[in-house]
């Protein structure tokens, strides 16, 4: 399937292969791999080639993944897991909202501050807290010092939903967490990454030692592995359109500003700040003019919310738009793009 022209919103159409391959999966894979029979037998191998696919293109062992069927779920299973009632926890003040609510129901806990250009205070980490620590803003695209801070408290969980398989891990964690769309793949397929199973415990109730719900779809698992292998991102071509984004948006709006250093962030997300604009005002002008973008928190875009991202970087938050870039992209479409947020700005 071709993506829609002008789309540089978060979402876009699964590509033909994914497509394809979900609805061979729900053919060949509608068995329960947990039970006796052929079909399960089918589906139980299925099941064990994606989750060998997936783990060699993570580079993570295959026994360390677990599968979970809600991302949303992800944050709380692998952070939770972690946690006893005299640890702290830390999180980054641009961390997503379902990994804040964590630290609002867990004390101790602290928010570690961030500099203008969004990356975490080093000094601020208590060396004896579990780090929830996100390798790639969802908004912004600032890629964190992992070697620097995943070094400094006793226990490390990486945030990878954003960054997927684009940024090494490294050597020091003991989970991680992945989503399936950070590749191209179908929602609703998570991956949590144990590496330290010795200190992680399930924090749901349980009978049985279990690691997750277990309840997930085995066409979309099937999905993700196909499209994570087949995920390619062109990042020099990505990095240009980003730095040619900065330099006209700078010269054309005096005042606005693309925030983060392109060098130490996502090549495929962009977060522009224009002063004195509605950005739904913008959103809806280019919408009707077939060119699809999206503006306010990543964490909650459907209410235009205000960024807690910006405002924990020193930044106002209106006037936010962000964009996300792909390989299909071209210099043409992004001054198509760049002429029109121009031209609401100054015509509006």
């Amino acid at each position: 399937m071709v993506r829609v022209t002008g789309n540089f919103s978060s979402e876009a159409p699964l590509s033909e292969v994914v497509t394809s391959t979900i609805l061979a999966a729900l053919e060949a894979g509608w068995g329960d791999p947990k039970k006796i029979s052929q079909a399960a037998t089918r589906a139980k191998i299925l099941e064990t080639q994606a989750r060998e696919s997936i783990a060699e293109k993570l580079n993570i062992r295959v026994d360390e993944i677990e599968v979970v069927g809600e991302s949303e779920l992800l944050p709380f299973l692998s952070i939770a897991g972690f946690l006893h009632p005299d640890r702290s926890l830390a999180i980054g003040a641009i961390d997503r909202g379902k990994i804040r609510a964590l630290a609002r129901w867990h004390q101790p806990s602290a928010i570690i501050p961030v500099s203008a250009s969004g990356h975490m205070d080093p000094t601020k980490i208590d060396p004896t807290s579990l780090l929830s620590l996100q390798v790639g803003n969802g908004e912004t695209g600032i890629v964190q010092d992992l070697p620097r801070l995943s070094k400094i408290a006793e226990l490390v969980v990486l945030d990878a939903t954003t960054s997927g398989s684009r940024v090494a891990l490294g050597d020091r964690w003991d989970g991680a967490i992945f989503d399936s769309q950070s590749w191209n793949g179908p929602s609703g397929i998570g991956i949590m990454a144990i590496r330290n199973s010795a200190q992680w415990t399930y924090p749901l109730p349980h009978i049985a030692p279990i690691r997750t719900p277990g309840s997930y779809s085995l066409p979309l698992l099937l999905a993700s592995s196909v499209a994570l292998e087949n995920f390619f991102e062109n990042t020099s071509h990505l990095s240009s359109l980003n730095v040619h984004i900065r330099n006209r948006i700078a010269q054309e709006l005096p005042g606005a500003k693309a925030v983060g250093d392109q060098s130490s962030s996502l090549a495929h997300l962009l977060t522009l700040v224009i002063p004195d604009v509605v950005n739904e005002m913008i959103v809806r002008e280019l919408e009707a003019l077939g060119i699809s973008i999206d503006a306010g928190s990543a964490c909650a875009p459907g209410d235009l919310a205000p960024s807690h991202v910006l405002d924990a970087m020193g930044i106002a938050t209106t006037g936010s738009l962000r964009l996300t870039l792909r390989n299909e992209h071209t210099l043409a479409e992004v001054d198509q793009m760049i002429n029109a947020i121009v031209q609401t700005v100054t015509q509006g």
